[in-house]
């Protein structure tokens, strides 16, 4: 299993908004490098991992893959104290972060859900 660095989630951030901006900008592609094809090997296993995890709000636990996700973030070095896994009842939890910067620029809040719904023939 490959874990998350501080280095390589803010990588992977920077990657992905100067790319989205990059694109926008030139209305064509970027090249990719190595450091690019990485990042995207890892977010291509993050996000496998959390497809795998049962989320769905019936008979799933987010909880599971906020747990999942928390343990990346304590592996690649973040503190214990910036990582909460909580929620209203023990198969509903969501997981909260803080990355910390250095109080140069303001802060940036990202947000994001865990549970799918299911798809039912009859929708």
């Amino acid at each position: 299993m490959q874990y998350l660095t501080h280095t390589t989630l803010r990588g992977i951030l920077v990657l992905a908004i100067a790319t989205s901006l990059a694109i926008t900008a030139s209305g064509g592609t970027v090249p990719r490098t190595p450091a690019d094809d990485a990042n995207i090997k890892l977010a291509t296993c993050i996000f496998k991992q959390l497809i795998e995890i049962n989320t769905s709000h019936s008979v799933g636990s987010t909880t599971v893959a906020a747990e999942a996700m928390a343990k990346r973030l304590r592996d690649a070095g973040f503190p214990a104290e910036d990582i909460v896994v909580m929620g209203p009842e023990p198969r509903h939890g969501n997981m909260v972060a803080r990355l910390r910067g250095t109080g140069k620029h303001k802060p940036v809040l990202l947000i994001g859900h865990l549970d799918v719904v299911e798809a039912k023939r009859s929708d």
